[in-house]
């Protein structure tokens, strides 16, 4: 009966590291795609009428013990798309943390380059620095 014991202590605790490693690697996955995405859109948009895959990314995120450390490193990742650190201003927002000292990385050129967004079925371009303030003023979701 000790043996048994033993042994279920030993498989719970492996399968709970396991989990937490898949859990880690989950949310690593979506911080690096959520650095790539290409158009910025809230809601449901497209043809077809469907959430973006950087919301989706948000709402997956804002579930993680670490999201606030997620939505900052993309945030302040110079790799990042302008439209992904849009995202995760809009992550931080939601979670409370966003404020005007967040996005460090952003340099005077991409605060006045234009960014993809995608509202209903039309892709048209806005200034990144009107949608960031918008979403420190009044948030996204």
């Amino acid at each position: 009966m000790k043996r048994i014991f033993i042994v279920a202590t030993l498989f719970f605790t492996a399968l709970c590291s396991l989990y937490g490693y898949a859990n880690e690697n989950h949310y690593e996955t979506i911080e690096a795609n959520l650095s790539q995405v290409g158009y910025f859109s809230l809601g449901m948009n497209g043809f077809a009428g469907k959430i973006s895959e950087g919301e989706v990314a948000v709402i997956d995120i804002l579930k993680s013990k670490n999201a606030i450390d997620i939505f900052l490193r993309t945030a302040n990742n110079p790799k990042a798309t302008p439209e992904s650190k849009l995202y995760a201003a809009c992550g931080l927002k939601q979670l409370g943390k966003l404020n005007n000292n967040d996005v460090k990385s952003i340099s005077e050129k991409e605060w006045n380059d234009d960014v993809s967004v995608l509202k209903a079925d039309i892709l048209r371009k806005e200034k990144f620095k009107h949608l960031y303030f918008g979403i420190l003023n009044h948030g996204c979701m």
